[in-house]
């Protein structure tokens, strides 16, 4: 039966007024902070002003802001009204906006005023986009044709009553950050899902508590980021330190340094960025008792200096948009492994036809669990991605002997050399691990002869030059470590690679250059197969 209760706004924000929390900060964006009473009473004004505007239940909302606290009570409100909640990352360009607008079938879009002019210019391809309600009113604002100002509509709109709803109810539509545009498909996620997540992840694994300081620098648009940065502690009752500006070293340095948190949240490149820029005489992170580091895989050279530089031990996990969070973890004393399922978590690696696969063998990983995914928006129904009860995941992994789950890479990284699979997974931790490489990306392109064979995309380290004799260094250095039919056979040294708001690498962004790709000059050794 429909609940307020069950509403996971009223979860979250009315559960702390009844721990006697409304005193307490629950989030804070630099000077600014607002209370558990204060966010409560925000995010009331917002359901009302949405309710005022003929937003329905189940409609959904685009939400278009940086991690500020508005943008925390935009996407509060908009569940608190029974509407379904949709992140955007502010990094989007207006026509990938249009593109998930009209996905979504959003009717509404509450955006910041730097952003307005995106929204303005994707509304054309919008039909259904009846409102759009901008943050901070300023220079780009008046572009955005028609537009309201948020910041007064909720100002006059007095608190109201939360929807009743089902715990089965969508409430937040989540686009992973690695979404191409022809490809695309929201994850419905309902009012119970989160706070089961949070008790396998917020709860189990991190004893996320009213005391902790929580400060996540991936961004609301993600699952990990909207988890982490807003959902778990406000479940725990803790205060959660926003920052509005990208997860640029000085202003994550100032912020810890004057929020002092004790939980962080980050991607591998993130922490490797923080590390690399991290003052050896200053310890600003010394209030830290728990990192956490997910969204993509972490290079086994990486976390010795993560844990250098944070002087905390760093937990390594694994999650995916349709469970919400993390479903495996370890502390990273074991390197880079995935780890063990989370309290509550089944998990299993199976064959193409469903059939455990034995210790050290590559198969697909399953899922169940209480945070599952409600269904798809757009694309393949959800039906069609379980089997038996458990959820067929796109990423390859293996267990080896002593139970710990190894990531190898996605479903449609992977390719054959020769016949045997090569996961770009491996060959980037190894390739990783020479000191002339920052970071890496490896794919697989064809050869003259159409032969799939490796490319590594390789970012070079400050003091190494990225030329030809390099690469034949690094080609030497992964022959050294790996099956000879996994080295990289071309060398491409670019700037950056591609990632999304959340850090995560976008692999299908890698492109070989348009030129043949002829075969190596020197053919291997004999006895040394190619393939």
């Amino acid at each position: 039966m429909p609940s307020p209760t069950h509403n996971l706004a009223v979860v979250l924000c009315q559960g702390a007024l009844d721990r006697s929390l409304g005193d307490k900060v629950a989030l804070r964006e630099g000077e600014r902070a607002w209370t558990y009473a204060q966010l409560a009473d925000h995010v009331a004004r917002v359901s009302t002003a949405l309710r005022t505007l003929r937003i329905g239940r189940g409609e959904r909302v685009a939400v278009l802001t940086r991690d500020t606290l508005e943008g925390a009570a935009a996407i509060l409100g908009v569940i608190h009204a029974g509407s379904v909640a949709v992140p955007l990352s502010e990094l989007a360009r207006a026509h990938d906006v249009a593109l998930y607008l009209a996905h979504a079938g959003a009717v509404a879009a509450i955006v910041d005023g730097e952003l307005a002019s995106v929204i303005d210019e994707a509304r054309g391809d919008v039909p259904a986009l009846r409102e759009v309600l901008v943050v901070r009113q300023g220079a780009s604002a008046d572009t955005a044709s028609g537009a309201r100002d948020f910041n007064a509509v909720v100002a006059g709109a007095a608190p109201g009553a939360p929807a009743a709803v089902e715990l089965g109810d969508v409430c937040m539509l989540l686009y992973s950050a690695g979404t191409p545009s022809d490809d695309l498909r929201g994850v419905a996620h309902s009012h119970a899902t989160p706070m089961a997540a949070w008790r396998s992840f917020g709860q189990g694994l991190c004893a996320m508590g009213e005391g902790d300081r929580v400060f996540s620098l991936t961004r609301f648009a993600t699952a990990y980021g909207l988890g982490c940065g807003l959902l778990f502690p406000l479940a725990a009752g803790a205060e959660s330190i926003l920052l509005p500006a990208q997860a640029h070293s000085d202003a994550v340095f100032e912020a810890v340094t004057r929020h002092q948190p004790t939980v962080m949240f980050a991607t591998p490149s993130i922490y490797g960025q923080l590390a690399r820029d991290a003052r050896p005489d200053a310890r600003p992170l010394a209030a830290l008792r728990l990192t956490v580091a997910g969204g993509e895989g972490m290079p086994d050279k990486l976390l010795p200096r993560i844990r250098d530089a944070l002087g905390c031990p760093v937990t390594v996990g694994y999650g995916l948009t349709e469970l919400l969070q993390m479903v495996l973890a370890s502390d990273g004393a074991l390197g880079s492994t995935c780890g063990l399922p989370l309290r509550g978590i089944d998990a299993r690696v199976v064959d193409d036809d469903g059939a455990p696969v034995g210790a050290d063998e590559i198969g697909t990983l399953e899922l169940r669990s209480p945070s599952m995914f409600v269904d798809y928006w757009g694309g393949d129904p959800a039906e069609q991605a379980f089997r038996d009860g458990w959820f067929t995941t796109r990423d390859r992994f293996l267990v080896d002997r002593d139970g710990m789950f190894h990531h190898c890479g996605r479903v449609d990284d992977l390719f054959k050399v020769g016949g045997k699979w090569v996961s770009p997974v491996e060959v980037e931790r190894v390739l990783g691990g020479h000191e002339a490489v920052w970071e890496c990306a490896v794919i697989g392109v064809e050869d003259e002869d159409g032969l799939s064979k490796p490319l590594a995309f390789v970012v070079a380290n400050v003091g190494h030059t990225a030329d030809e004799t390099l690469a034949a260094a690094l080609r030497d250095y992964v022959k050294q470590e790996l099956a000879p039919y996994k080295y990289p056979r071309w060398f491409e040294f670019v700037d950056h690679l591609p990632r999304g708001p959340g850090g995560k690498l976008l692999r299908y962004k890698l492109r070989p250059p348009r030129r043949p790709r002829r075969a190596e000059t020197a053919a291997p050794p004999m006895g040394e197969p190619d393939a």
